[in-house]
């Protein structure tokens, strides 16, 4: 379930709060909190509530109750409250303590800037709140500029836009050209980036690696820490958590004094950069789990109900992770890594197949021949001949399925989550992607040079529920068979023509 598919809710209700809590003051409003928590609660969809038990559960280490579940709904409502007054800098009333503070000054008297990594969790307002001037703590001698996702809460957006257009210049959204350019030039003239570095899509792109988090793989954005490390500025984790009423704690930590990604090591790299993040993020999370913002599957392992692909796509899509088979590959010691690196090396190939498929209630197994071929960086293409012609082309984000030269149908990867996740089993094998295949699958390698296979098994229960596993097979320099077990089980004979 993705944070960004989610519909916008109470964009009529926060007007409504909004426009309460600047005529009737913050006492009213905030008693007012309590109904409009048990409504949203109550009201929410089933799967957000069991998205947000499985984070208490990993998080508290035993089974939430309601209590539990109640208070990041109302820590949220009352983060919400607070924002309307402090984006208007009307801050009396408020408590807000530090920590790391001390570190920062020294960041910022450095004059490099410093990119700051927060999360959904707790306040990015009140940080910001933190360097306003007449706050009580001196303000912040350089411009603060926050990068933030922001296209599924359009209205909640502009409503708090309306309240201070100044500080709605320094929210930048994600993802747009000129993002990066912005922060360029604000750390150039020594100021603070703000990202919430938890979700993805993160500067643009919507490339993830998978870390532990909560004792469960999850997919982190690579995009901040890619952001960070080709600006060279200095990192520092930021997080502002609501302990109360109108109180909060603004926490610094050092991170890195400069992020290298060097060009041999880059994926290793940047993987234990988004694994430091996850693991001081687990921390601030399980001291304070009812900031957590997330209210989504963020482990990504909940099924999900959406329009499914056309069958004979889905049909389709099993066949194509035969399309790696096609690829000659050394495996050197080195195990996995050695593969993949020699998968990338290879840019085109072709290759004749023969596959014996088994579908659940029939007894025989349904032969097939024809060729494959790959050409890097994106395009796949699988061509049967008997015993009737059939071709299934992959190329970026669009899966065309063609049959007998009338039939035709076309799927785009973005809309059909089970489809992609097969498809990059196979792109990313191909490409020698590494980071893209373990967002999606779970690999083991076992063997030697001369007799080795690589077991890969979803991450996802949707994936699960088409394909259990896929087995590809190697002796020496070529892959010579690919296995799918599932619903439809195949194995396909390669011989590699070229």
């Amino acid at each position: 379930m993705s944070w960004k598919s989610q519909r916008e809710r109470g964009g009529a209700a926060l007007q409504l709060m909004a426009w309460i809590a600047r005529c009737a003051g913050w006492h009213l409003s905030y008693a007012l909190l309590f109904p409009v928590t048990a409504y949203f609660l109550l009201s929410a969809p089933a799967r957000q509530k069991e998205a947000m038990r499985r984070f208490q559960r990993r998080a508290l280490g035993r089974a939430p109750g309601w209590r539990d579940l109640w208070r990041p709904y109302f820590a949220f409502a009352a983060t919400m409250l607070d924002r309307v007054y402090l984006l208007r800098g009307e801050t009396r009333g408020f408590e807000i303590t530090t920590s790391g503070l001390d570190m920062l000054d020294a960041r910022i008297a450095e004059g490099r800037g410093c990119v700051l990594l927060g999360a959904h969790l707790g306040s990015f307002t009140a940080m910001r709140a933190l360097a306003d001037e007449g706050n009580g703590h001196g303000g912040c001698p350089v411009e603060v500029m926050a990068f933030m996702y922001e296209d599924n809460a359009a209205r909640a957006n502009a409503v708090f836009s309306a309240l201070s257009a100044e500080k709605a210049r320094l929210v930048v959204p994600l993802g747009r050209p000129d993002s990066m350019l912005r922060a360029k030039e604000c750390l150039e003239r020594g100021g603070l980036v703000g990202i919430l570095a938890d979700r993805r899509p993160a500067v643009g792109e919507d490339r993830v690696v998978i870390v532990p988090f909560l004792g469960v793989p999850a997919p982190m954005p690579a995009g901040p820490h890619i952001l960070a490390a080709v600006l060279g500025a200095p990192v520092m984790l930021a997080f502002g958590i609501w302990k109360g009423p109108r109180r909060y704690e603004i926490r610094f930590e050092p991170f890195a004094d400069r992020l290298v990604l060097n060009r041999r090591t880059r994926e290793e790299d940047l993987c234990a950069s988004a694994a430091r993040y996850a693991a001081a993020l687990e921390r601030v999370a399980r001291a304070h789990p009812g900031n957590w913002f997330n209210f989504y599957d963020f482990w990504e392992e909940m099924s999900e109900p959406a329009a499914p692909a056309p069958r004979l796509l889905r049909r389709a899509a099993l066949c194509l992770p035969f399309l790696a088979a096609s690829i000659p590959a050394s495996a050197q010691p080195g195990g996995l890594e050695a593969v993949m690196a020699a998968l990338a090396a290879v840019r085109r190939t072709e290759a004749e197949f023969e596959e014996r498929k088994e579908i659940a209630g029939l007894a025989d197994t349904l032969p097939s021949r024809g060729t494959l071929l790959w050409q890097a960086p994106s395009t796949l293409e699988k061509r049967v001949v008997e015993p009737f012609a059939e071709r299934v082309t992959v190329s970026g984000n669009r899966v065309v399925y063609e049959r007998d030269g009338r039939e035709r149908q076309e799927v785009n990867l973005e809309q059909a989550p089970e489809v992609r996740a097969l498809v990059e089993a196979i792109r990313s094998t191909l490409a020698g992607d590494l980071p893209t295949l373990l967002r999606f699958w779970k690999a083991d390698f076992e063997g030697n040079p001369d007799n080795w296979t690589i077991h890969l098994t979803p991450l996802s229960v949707r994936v699960m529920a088409v394909v259990q596993r896929v087995i590809i097979h190697g002796r020496g320099g070529a892959i010579s068979r690919f296995e799918t077990v599932g619903n439809e089980s195949s194995v396909m004979e390669i011989r590699t023509l070229r």
